[in-house]
């Protein structure tokens, strides 16, 4: 009886294919197989078969080499990458294990980071080694940042650096430690920073915690719950100009506090933020700070490309009382627009415009929040004015300049002294070389000054040589 030899169906291995091929030919060269005509026959039927299957095999080969190079390139065009448990995004991790399994394992493919004791959690650690080298022109109180409020206006009695003054800092030296988990109620992720700015006066290193959080990803609502202290809602990181000094401008936003913080892409482009803060920080002058209630902060961003505009706002309970004086209170509030415009020949500008009463614990070197008067029993807040914006260009890939202009002013009331702070300057020019994403080394010029109530001014200019590297 004929044997039914056909492959229809059948997948082979390659070296399967070949094995059958051999044996074929191996029958064919026995003595007495091949005289037989009816197993020539076989043996002829069955090399023909298999050399259609090969054909086949061949052919399927290269459509699924052309179909992964599509798909890759589709890839490429959507500018993702390929999918991996690590790459899930919290809303997903949320619903892969909505019915209550166990979250997906973690593979370490985010750069820079390992696997903390073989757990599904994984770390990174961070920073950089900074040297500033620092000449100021005349007196200032703080020798490692440039504070416009610690420059001695007429008269001061600040005589330290008077005649020009030299300093070595490497209080600006970073360290970061970052992990990220993926639980049952989504991605976790915790970020702890310290620098050695615990003494913002000094020279002297001293170790200080710049901020430690926890957040989950995609935990109400779809949005991202954030417990701990980063820097304050109110701040727009994405327009912060490209410096050298650690201060910043004197009219910035700049705060980190502990504070419970939602956020969530709310629309195409359009990001909304919404916080309670540590209210405590600040102060009043000629009585004590008190608060009952957080600061209550809210912002908006929107985004397109590398520009974005954002519109923020906050709201405060202030209140205080003196030793033999009533207990008064005042609400403390503040409107903010800042953002980054990007502009032809590889330039930008960043800006940010603001104003408030009673919110000066928010800027870089803003005034107390407000006055206690004894004759009235009331408090009264502080009226500010604050502005900054910086021309960025990017001369090569590796070679960048900022030119920045930033000015403050406060509304004194008349029962301010003379030496309190009505207006403030602070302007910078920079050169920094990035010849690797590791390493940075720049020059930077500024120039600032501070006028108080009584009209007396004071000025300094600095000179700064920055190198960085980064781990």
């Amino acid at each position: 009886m004929r044997r039914d030899l056909s492959l229809q169906g059948v997948r082979r291995a390659p070296w399967t294919t070949a094995a059958a091929t051999l044996v074929a030919l191996a029958l064919g060269s026995v003595p007495g197989f091949a005289a037989d005509t009816g197993a020539a026959d076989d043996a002829q039927e069955l090399r023909q078969i298999i050399e259609a299957q090969q054909r086949q095999l061949e052919a399927q080969s290269r459509l699924l080499q052309e179909l992964l190079q599509r798909v890759e390139k589709l890839t490429r065009d959507a500018g993702q990458a390929p999918a991996s448990a690590a790459a899930l995004s919290a809303p997903e991790l949320a619903q892969t294990t909505a019915a209550g399994g166990d979250p997906p394992d973690v593979e370490p493919d985010w750069p820079g980071s390992f696997s903390l004791f073989g757990s599904k959690t994984l770390l990174a650690v961070g920073g950089f080694a900074q040297l500033d080298v620092i000449y100021d022109s005349n007196a200032i109180g703080a020798p490692c940042q440039f504070i416009t409020g610690t420059i001695p206006t007429d008269g001061g009695t600040l005589a330290e650096g008077a005649d020009g003054q030299t300093n070595f800092c490497i209080n600006t030296s970073r360290l970061t430690f970052e992990s990220r988990t993926p639980t049952k109620l989504g991605q976790l992720k915790t970020f702890i920073s310290l620098d050695l700015f615990g003494d913002a006066l000094s020279t002297s290193p001293e170790l200080r915690m710049r901020q430690a959080y926890g957040e989950l990803s995609g935990a109400l609502g779809g949005g991202d719950l954030l417990f701990g202290q980063s820097w304050g809602t109110y701040v727009d990181l994405d327009a912060w100009p490209d410096i050298l000094d650690f201060e910043g401008p004197d009219s910035a936003i700049a705060v980190r506090q502990p504070m419970v913080r939602w956020s969530k892409g709310v629309a195409k482009a359009v990001d909304l933020r919404v916080a309670l803060e540590q209210p405590g920080d600040g102060s009043v002058q000629g009585a004590d700070l008190l608060t009952r209630w957080p600061d209550l902060v809210g912002t908006v961003k929107w985004t397109h490309g590398g520009s974005h505009l954002r519109g923020g706002g906050i709201l405060r309970d202030l209140r205080a009382r003196s030793e033999d004086g009533p207990l008064v209170a005042a609400t403390g509030w503040g409107v903010a627009g800042s953002g980054k415009v990007m502009l032809p020949a590889k330039s930008d500008l960043v800006f940010e415009v603001s104003y408030g009463e009673g919110v000066g614990a928010y800027y870089n070197d803003g005034p107390p929040a407000g006055v206690y008067d004894p004759e009235t029993s009331s408090l009264e807040l502080l009226p500010l004015f604050a502005y900054y914006a910086a021309f960025e260009h990017d001369w090569s890939e590796t070679l960048s300049s900022s030119l920045l202009y930033a000015a403050l002013e406060v509304d004194n009331l008349e029962s301010q002294q003379g030496v309190a702070g009505k207006k403030s300057a602070y302007f910078s020019l920079n050169l920094i070389w990035r010849p690797d994403p590791r390493l940075m080394f720049g020059i930077e010029f500024l120039s600032g000054g501070r006028r108080d109530k009584d009209d007396a001014e004071g000025t300094v200019n600095r000179l700064q040589l920055s190198s960085q590297f980064s781990f």
